[in-house]
C-alpha cells in the first residue's frame, strides 16, 4: 500500500509538472521585448531619414543665401559701372553731379539723373536687407527643426539601448529557466522510470503470493479428505523470474535522411497559422513545435532549441536545415529566408534569417 500511494503521489507530481512550463511568461516577456526593439529601429530609421532631409534642406538655404549674396555683388558691380560710364566721373556724389554746370537746364539734368540712380541704389540696399532678413529667418527656423529631430534621434537611440538591456536580460532569464527546466524533466523521467520499476516489481511479488496461497490451500483439503488413497503430488509452482525494470525512454536522435524539399514543403503548407506556446499543430505551433512538424510530418516535439542546438552544425546550409539558437528556430528555405513561428502578432511567416533570429543563430541538419 505505501508503495501504490508513492507512485500515486509520483503520478500527480509529474502530471502537475507538465501542465504549464516556468519558462512560459519569461519567453513571452522576451518576444513582447524584441517586438518593442523591433519597432523602436523602426522608428529610429524614419527619424533618421527626416533628419537627413532637413538637413538637405538646410544646406541648400545656405546655398541660396550664398547665390544671391552673389548676385546683389555682380547687380551693385554693374550699377557702378553704369553710373561711371554715364558721368565720367568713376564715382557720384551731388558735388561730382553740379561741378561744370554751364546752365539751369543741364544742371537739372544731371539732378534728374542722380536723384535716379540714388533712388535705385537706396531700393537695391533695401531689397537686399530683405532679402537676406529673409533667408536668415529660414535658416534659423530649419536649424530649430534640425535640433528638434536630433533631439528625437537622441531619445530614441536611449530608448534602443535601453529595450536592448532588456531583451539581453530577459534572454539570459529565459536560458537560466530552461537549463532548471532541462534539469527537473530529468529529474522527473528518473522518478518515472523507477516509478515504473518498482510498480513492475510490486505486481510480480503480489503475483507470487496469491499463487503460494492457492497451492497451500489445495495441499491441506486432500489431507482432510480421510482415505486411503494418497493425494496426487501437485505440479511444482514455477519460480517467479526476477522483473526487468522498463527501459527509459531515449529521446529522438536524428535520421540525417529528411528530405529537404518534403521540409520546406510542409513548412509553407503551415504559413498564416496562428502562435501558440507550447503548440504542436495542427492549427497552431510554437516555434519548436513548428520545426518538429516541418521535420517528421507528425504532430509531435522533438526537442527544444536546446535539443536542436545539439544537432550536427553544417556551414553550408541547404533549404529543409534548422536555423537555430538558444531562444528561437525555424526551418531555413533558401535565399537567406526562414519560414517560423514567430510570434503571437504574427504567426508562421517568413523572414529573413537575420530579422528573426537577431543576427545570432547556427544552422544544423536533422
Amino acid at each position: 500500500m505505501a508503495r501504490c500511494a508513492a507512485t500515486a503521489t509520483l503520478a500527480c507530481v509529474l502530471g502537475l509538472g507538465l501542465v504549464a512550463p516556468a519558462y512560459a511568461d519569461t519567453a513571452s516577456d522576451l518576444a513582447a521585448a524584441r517586438t518593442k526593439l523591433e519597432q523602436i529601429g523602426t522608428q529610429t530609421q524614419q527619424i533618421y531619414d527626416e533628419l537627413a532631409t532637413q538637413t538637405q534642406a538646410l544646406d541648400q538655404t545656405a546655398g541660396e543665401i550664398t547665390q544671391k549674396q552673389q548676385e546683389i555683388a555682380d547687380g551693385q558691380a554693374k550699377l557702378s559701372t553704369y553710373v561711371a560710364g554715364e558721368y565720367k566721373t568713376g564715382g557720384l556724389s551731388l558735388l561730382q553731379v553740379l561741378t561744370g554746370v554751364d546752365d539751369l537746364s543741364d544742371m537739372l539734368n544731371r539732378l534728374f539723373y542722380y536723384g535716379k540712380v540714388s533712388d535705385k541704389q537706396a531700393q537695391t540696399i533695401q531689397e537686399v536687407k530683405e532679402l537676406k532678413q529673409q533667408l536668415t529667418d529660414k535658416q534659423t527656423e530649419q536649424e530649430k527643426n534640425v535640433a528638434a529631430t536630433q533631439k528625437k534621434v537622441d531619445e530614441l537611440n536611449a530608448q534602443q539601448a535601453e529595450a536592448q538591456n532588456v531583451v539581453n536580460s530577459l534572454d539570459s532569464q529565459l536560458q537560466a529557466e530552461l537549463a532548471a527546466e532541462a534539469e527537473a524533466n530529468a529529474a522527473l523521467q528518473a522518478g518515472i522510470n523507477a516509478s515504473t520499476a518498482e510498480k513492475a516489481t510490486v505486481s510480480n511479488e503480489t503475483a507470487g503470493t496469491t499463487e503460494n496461497t492457492n497451492n497451500g490451500g489445495q495441499t491441506s483439503n486432500n489431507n482432510n479428505q480421510g482415505g486411503n488413497t494418497p493425494a496426487p503430488t501437485p505440479a511444482p509452482a514455477p519460480t517467479p523470474q526476477p522483473s526487468t525494470p522498463a527501459p527509459a525512454p531515449t529521446p529522438s536522435a536524428p535520421s540525417q535522411s529528411v528530405d529537404g524539399g518534403s521540409v520546406v514543403s510542409r513548412a509553407y503548407s503551415k504559413l498564416g497559422c496562428a502562435y501558440s506556446w507550447g503548440g504542436i499543430g495542427p492549427n497552431s505551433f510554437d516555434c519548436s513545435g513548428f520545426v518538429s512538424y516541418c521535420l517528421t510530418g507528425r504532430y509531435c516535439r522533438l526537442g527544444t532549441t536546446g535539443t536542436f542546438m545539439g544537432w550536427t552544425r553544417v556551414s553550408d546550409p541547404q533549404p529543409g536545415d534548422v536555423v537555430v539558437n538558444s531562444y528561437h528556430t525555424g526551418i531555413y528555405i533558401g535565399g537567406g529566408q526562414m519560414i517560423h513561428a514567430s510570434d503571437y502578432n504574427t504567426g508562421v511567416i517568413i523572414s529573413s534569417v537575420a530579422a528573426g533570429m537577431n543576427n545570432n543563430y547556427i544552422f544544423v541538419r536533422y
